[in-house]
């Protein structure tokens, strides 16, 4: 008796329930292995989706609601792309790493000018992922602000701008804050998460760290700072407890301290010295990056990289077109 008689044979053993049964499930996993070779539609998350032929040597589909064809990375950081995403996982991983564009071009056999235009879509995937936007700081956290130079790399300085050429790793001409520098404010959860963002060139203000954390301070967190008076906002925002780590002495200042952040500021300032600086319309950018990296790096780049390849909803396209003039930070 072949296999195919004594399938038969023992189905016909089945009751009318068993078959129903066994039906309902082959047909859900048919219907599951063919939604899984057809991904929603970008534009409108439409299921009625067909296949249409290729595109660039990529299968191509066709919404039925919506009338628009796609590929699998359209609006996504490999759309418009002629690297595979093997490439793209080696840009991922130097860019977390914090490796030179050049020695990234090398790795990959492109040039800098590619090279560049991938790492800012990476960095502005950075910026859209919940792992980074949706951070919310708890337990103990502290916060402070750290001060880097003004940068205009790519840029030819002219008029509007108050100061002469300088060469990289130069000093400011001022001592103290001054013009020249551009804020990072910081707060990081100790054994946790962290955050950093641009929003001018002095002291942050109460409304500036009101726009910074606003949503990102969970209730019942005691808020480490240096004594800044703005700071006192933040009970505003989150049932939380604000106090100044300056004055603590003895066995208080092995816990009132401010040195978790003083290490991230630490890492920022190792980073942009290796970068010879960031354009600072960019340091947003590279802000979310710093906040993604500084947390055990090695660690997060398999978690990080098919993330941020499947990141959508951005027009990579138009950005990587303007990259250079697209600015984050009004400076």
């Amino acid at each position: 008796m072949t296999n195919k008689e004594l399938l038969i044979r023992r189905i016909d053993l089945l009751s009318e329930e068993d078959i129903s049964s066994l039906l309902d499930a082959a047909l859900l996993m048919t219907a599951k292995n063919t939604m899984a070779d057809k991904p929603d539609c970008p534009y409108c998350d439409s299921h009625a989706v067909i296949r249409y032929g290729h595109k660039c040597g990529k299968q191509r589909f066709f919404c039925k609601s919506c009338g628009k064809t796609f590929v699998p990375t359209t609006h996504t950081i490999m759309s418009n792309s002629h690297f595979p995403a093997e490439v793209w996982r080696k840009v991922i991983e130097d860019t977390i790493h914090g490796n030179a564009i050049d020695y990234t071009a090398q790795r990959i056999g492109c040039s800098h000018q590619a090279v560049f235009d991938m790492r800012h879509k990476v960095l502005m995937s950075l910026q859209q992922l919940p792992e980074i936007n949706g951070v919310c700081l708890g337990d103990v956290s502290e916060f402070d602000e750290t001060f880097v130079l003004d940068c205009y790399k790519g840029k030819k300085l002219d008029s509007s701008i108050p100061r002469k050429p300088r060469r990289h790793g130069a000093k400011a001409e001022k001592r103290g804050i001054s013009n020249e520098y551009v804020c990072i404010c910081t707060g990081i959860q100790r054994k946790g998460d962290a955050i950093a963002a641009t929003v001018n060139r002095a002291k942050p203000s109460a409304r500036e760290l009101v726009d910074i954390f606003e949503g990102h301070i969970a209730d019942g967190t005691l808020a480490l700072c240096d004594g800044l008076r703005s700071y006192h906002v933040f009970p505003g925002l989150a049932d939380c407890t604000v106090k100044d780590c300056n004055g603590h002495n003895g066995e208080d200042s092995c816990f009132y301290n401010l040195n978790t952040v003083n290490g991230f500021h630490s890492f920022i300032k190792r980073r942009y010295v290796f970068y010879r600086g960031v354009a600072s319309k960019y340091i947003n950018r590279y802000n979310a990056l710093f906040s993604a990296a500084y947390q055990n790096a090695a660690n997060i780049i398999g978690r990080l990289m098919d993330v941020v390849l499947a990141v959508t909803g951005i027009d990579y396209y138009h950005s990587s077109k303007d990259i250079r003039e697209v600015g984050l930070v009004a400076l």
